[in-house]
Order: C-alpha cells, then sequence, then structure tokens
C-alpha cells in the first residue's frame, strides 16, 4: 500500500529541469510532494518535468549562484507556502579544461554554482524550515579523497567542499535539520552523452557492476535520505557509484 510518503510537504530541487533533478521531481510527486522545480535557462525542460508530475508544483528560474536571485525564489516558497520541508542542493556545472588553461571567472564560476549556491538556498531554507526537516547535498565521487581527475580540478575541488559543507552544516543545524550528501559516480546524463563512446565504455570497466549508473538511482538515494526512514542519518555521505570509487 502506497503510504504517500511526503504528503503535504514542500519540496525545492535546484537544477530540476533535467538528468537527476528532474528525475528527483517526479519520485517526490509520485510520493505526494509539492514539488518546487528550480531551472536557469531551459524553461521548456522545466515545464515538461512540471508537466509529468501532473502540474503538482511550480517552476521558478533562479539562478541559485546570484543572491537576489535565490532571494527572490524563497520569498516566492515563504509566501506561497509558508515553509520549506526538503531542500535538494542539485544545481552544479563542470567545466572540462586542462587546469593551466583555467581562467579565473571559470573557476569562480563554477565554485558560485556548485558551492556558494548550495550555501545560499541552505542559509535561506533554514529559515523557513521545521523540525524534522532535511536538506540533501549533491556532490560527486570526484569529491572523494584522491578521485578527483584531471581536466577538472575545478569541479572535483568543489564538490569535495559540498561534501566538507555538508558534514559542518549537520553540526549546526542539529537536532533540528539533518543535512546529508549524495556522491553519485558516472551518471547516464546529458554530460554523458557528450561523452565519446570509447571513453564511456572504459568508464563501464572501471565501474565494478559495469554499467552507468542511473538518475533514478541516485534519486531513490535522494529520495530515502530525506524520508523519515533515515530520521537516524545526518552528516552522512552516500556513494551511489556501482563501486566506481573503490577502484
Amino acid at each position: 500500500m502506497n503510504t504517500m510518503k511526503f504528503k503535504n510537504k514542500i519540496v525545492l530541487i535546484t537544477g530540476s529541469g533535467r538528468g537527476i533533478g528532474a528525475e528527483t521531481a517526479k519520485l517526490f510527486a509520485k510520493e505526494g510532494a509539492t514539488v518546487i522545480i528550480n531551472y536557469f535557462s531551459d524553461k521548456k525542460a522545466a515545464e515538461s518535468v512540471l508537466k509529468e508530475i501532473n502540474g503538482n508544483g511550480i517552476l521558478i528560474k533562479a539562478d541559485v549562484s546570484k543572491e537576489n536571485e535565490v532571494d527572490s525564489m524563497f520569498k516566492q516558497i515563504s509566501e506561497k507556502y509558508g515553509k520549506l520541508d526538503v531542500l535538494v542542493n542539485n544545481a552544479g556545472i563542470v567545466l572540462v579544461k586542462p587546469f593551466s588553461e583555467l581562467t579565473l571567472d571559470e573557476w569562480n564560476k563554477t565554485y558560485a554554482v556548485n558551492i556558494t549556491g548550495t550555501f545560499l538556498c541552505s542559509q535561506r531554507a533554514i529559515k523557513i524550515m521545521d523540525k524534522g526537516s532535511s536538506i540533501i547535498n549533491v556532490s560527486s565521487i570526484r569529491g572523494l579523497f584522491n578521485q578527483g581527475r584531471p581536466p577538472i580540478s575545478d569541479y572535483s575541488s568543489s564538490k569535495a567542499a559540498v561534501i566538507s559543507f555538508t558534514k559542518t552544516l549537520a553540526k549546526e543545524v542539529a537536532p533540528k535539520i539533518r543535512v546529508n550528501t549524495v556522491a553519485p559516480g558516472m551518471t547516464r546524463t546529458d554530460i554523458a552523452k557528450n561523452i565519446p563512446k570509447e571513453s564511456l565504455k572504459q568508464f563501464e570497466e572501471d565501474i565494478y557492476l559495469k554499467r552507468l549508473i542511473e538518475p533514478k538511482e541516485v534519486a531513490q538515494t535522494i529520495l530515502f535520505l530525506s524520508s523519515d526512514e533515515a530520521s537516524a542519518i545526518t552528516g552522512a555521505l552516500l556513494m551511489v557509484d556501482g563501486g566506481q570509487s573503490l577502484s
């Protein structure tokens, strides 16, 4: 029997127009949540997700790296719903470029979205969250010790910062709010579509389960960490990588 685990819950998922964010939005909606779909550029994709969840939520365009846009987003959430139960900091960017060629603007942009966006949204969220609420930060196995790789030094180090931020914030907002991190491995998203087939085959060989991770598998982990079943879990890091980080 489906008990609708997130009935009457308000959930914000940043960068939820596609990939992991979109699948997460669909799962939360299926469990009864009202989902706020945040997007930055692709309104059509975000509208498609909203349609798929039968309009059980709203769309908000916001660049999470911009303080004024984040403030505007949370003002809308506060005025419409008066609270937030779950925040999923999923928005992120990756730039494939050798470290020696990386510009300061590019470095700063990666950090602005991947870690500053997580900071801004989390800081605003805790002000309208009640006891028992949850924040899930999406990192990457590239943020794990010794797992960063060229030519994505900015991405790898920013995702390491997300893990450290999670553990520190979990201490600060306990016992009222739980904060956890999900670290996906190579996932079958739009980014993977741009990787040459030979490289993808090599990635699959490096993964112990010998396949890429599906966005829905990451979404299911996010759903679990946000649920009452994970009520004793905070400050945790869960890898969803098919064992990729073991190699």
